[in-house]
């Protein structure tokens, strides 16, 4: 072991013990412990070492209380250094040297900076559906996906006739009342039809209608 092959002097005063390590050395079993102990405190204990303090506690419950003590005093050792001041103005570089930091851009830029489109209320085109009653204004069309999104209005009484879904449908009331299906859908409410399905849709005192759906739906009647 390395506490009985060392030639290195070691000396460990925490105000408990006094080790010396040198040359090779006949040791009583109690310099064993306290070679072994300190080893343990510092945690720099080999494999070998660890097993022999195992047994020497083992053999020795009583030993446990010596080195709990020997593991506190080295533990409070860094509590004892002085404490280093910090200089004065510390508190003034460091915001200094902030205040030479380049400002953070609020976003990243982008290699494909599109602007957003918008489409002012004054400038919607409306036209007649192809049914009395029923106008659409044209906001946006996707021609990838064949979709376009618009404004739908229905007069009182109008009735959009019964057509199937090429694609989802997503419908958002923004003023008056829309049946669909037997249920009838105020300002607010929002109606999702899935691909493939069918129905037809009226309004008793008429409605305006946020519309998202695809330009290939077919009309039934």
């Amino acid at each position: 072991m390395r506490w009985q092959q060392t030639n290195l002097k070691l000396k460990i005063n925490l105000g408990l013990i006094t080790i010396n390590v040198g040359k090779p050395m006949e040791m009583m079993p109690d310099e064993e412990f306290n070679i072994l102990a300190a080893l343990q405190a510092l945690d720099t204990l080999d494999e070998s070492e660890s097993r022999a303090l195992t047994e020497k506690l083992q053999q020795s419950p009583e030993l446990q209380s010596e080195l709990a003590a020997l593991e506190s005093t080295i533990a409070a050792i860094a509590y004892t250094a002085p404490p280093v001041p910090v200089a004065p103005d510390l508190k003034n570089r460091l915001f200094q040297r902030i205040a030479e930091l380049p400002p953070t851009p609020l976003t990243s830029p982008t290699e494909n900076n599109t602007p957003s489109l918008i489409v002012r209320s004054n400038d919607v085109k409306w036209k007649s559906y192809g049914f009395p009653g029923v106008s659409f204004g044209k906001l946006y069309i996707d021609k990838k996906k064949r979709e376009v999104t618009c404004l739908m209005r229905l007069e009182p009484g109008g009735t959009f006739p019964l057509h199937r879904h090429a694609g989802a449908e997503e419908v958002y009331v923004l003023e008056g009342d829309l049946i669909v299906e037997g249920e009838i859908c105020h300002q607010g409410d929002y109606i999702r039809s899935a691909p493939g399905s069918t129905h037809s849709s009226l309004t008793q005192g008429g409605c305006l209608l946020l519309m998202k759906t695809s330009i290939d739906n077919e009309t039934l009647v």
